[in-house]
């Protein structure tokens, strides 16, 4: 596979690409994997010899993707290179002609539904769905392909032993998924939201009948931080033991978040809002997930979390889209979900017992 030094290369030097069409996805240490616009960085520069002041440059280790116009050309993990073709894939615009590349976009496609249905099956999780059977996120093509090789070459292939035959006998003796039994979350419960999200709620049932019965309770409004896979009570009791040593560490400034009155949806059975600045709550949370995860806790759901605050969703996986294209209706303008500071945390249980209408709580915690 060609190098990031040869992409760069080409980037800066290819007279028929425009650099600032591109963006960078790189490993921060302490934030997990970024973006940033490829022009922001000097790549003249060595990181060792880098004024960071006035300039910024990058270790090519921790470069993880380039994305043009939104689409990754080349991906260390997924061992995709559509600058050069090295490993076998059609080059992408600006590198090849946009005909070669159809395909490859209606692929794109079908996995960011594939991530919309991983995110529908989380809220599913929560809820404590059975018929929930794999929460797992997407795999690149690149994964699929290979995995599809290993399997192959792996099994006794006899006209009485198909490998589709072994495949499913080999899936069938595998123990179940992990799924998550507890999560951290922050209530969403201030006087501005209740009212604005009652007030969308009626305007949106108007235009939306059908999406009535499906709305949260105003109780239940939250926005999950990590999801959990403890095994024991002595787990349990260790995990919260985590959450309230994390409460006592200094934050300066303190994080809040808002909810720009933009609907989105999940695979069209989870109606949401993003929290704004999602940079802030992820560094909020980034050390929580590294906790849990040294301890084998964190849900893999979690690597990678979309935070999210559900107005509503369809409750039963086979439930008809009703929430495409909300994105397109002229509702909410003029609410104002307000300034919600991120100051309570909770060690909820999946699936257990209600109070007051929201989950079951194992320890609650205020951030300093």
């Amino acid at each position: 596979m060609r190098t990031a030094d040869e992409v760069i290369s080409r980037i800066l030097w290819d007279t028929s690409v425009d650099a600032s069409e591109f963006v960078v996805g790189y490993v921060d240490r302490f934030l997990g994997v970024l973006e940033r616009p490829f022009c922001d960085f000097n790549w003249d520069t060595s990181p060792c010899d880098c004024d960071y002041s006035t300039e910024l440059a990058l270790p090519r280790h921790r470069i993880q993707y380039f994305a043009y116009r939104g689409h990754r050309v080349w991906d260390r993990h997924s061992r995709t290179d559509r600058v050069f073709g090295s490993t076998g894939q059609s080059l992408a615009p600006p590198f090849g002609k946009e005909e070669d590349v159809k395909e490859h976009y209606k692929c794109e496609d079908v996995r960011e539904e594939g991530e919309d249905r991983h995110y529908e099956e989380w809220e599913e999780t929560l809820e404590g769905n059975e018929d929930t059977q794999v929460c797992m996120a997407p795999l690149a093509l690149a994964e699929i392909v290979a995995v599809t090789v290993y399997l192959y070459h792996s099994f006794d292939v006899s006209p009485h032993n198909s490998p589709l035959k072994q495949v499913e006998e080999k899936c069938d003796s595998q123990p179940p998924k992990k799924q998550p039994t507890h999560f951290i979350s922050f209530p969403a419960n201030t006087p501005a939201i209740l009212s604005c999200f009652q007030q969308l709620q009626e305007e949106l049932t108007a235009l939306l009948p059908s999406s009535a019965p499906h709305w949260q309770t105003t109780s239940k409004l939250h926005v999950t931080l990590c999801l959990l896979v403890l095994r024991s009570p002595a787990e349990v009791a260790a995990a919260a033991e985590i959450l309230r040593q994390f409460a006592h560490l200094d934050r300066n400034p303190p994080v809040a978040v808002t909810f720009p009155v933009k609907l989105k949806h999940f695979n069209g059975k989870v109606l949401y809002l993003s929290p704004q600045p999602q940079l802030h709550l992820h560094q909020l949370n980034c050390g929580l997930q590294e906790a849990y995860r040294k301890e084998g806790w964190l849900h893999r759901s979690s690597y990678n979390p979309r935070y999210h605050l559900t107005l509503a969703k369809v409750e039963y996986r086979e439930g008809e889209r009703i929430f495409e294209g909300v994105g397109d209706l002229k509702v909410g303008r003029g609410l104002n979900f307000g300034r919600l500071p991120v100051n309570t945390l909770h060690l909820c249980s999946v699936g257990g017992s209600e109070v007051n209408g929201f989950y079951e709580i194992v320890c609650t915690v205020t951030l300093r």
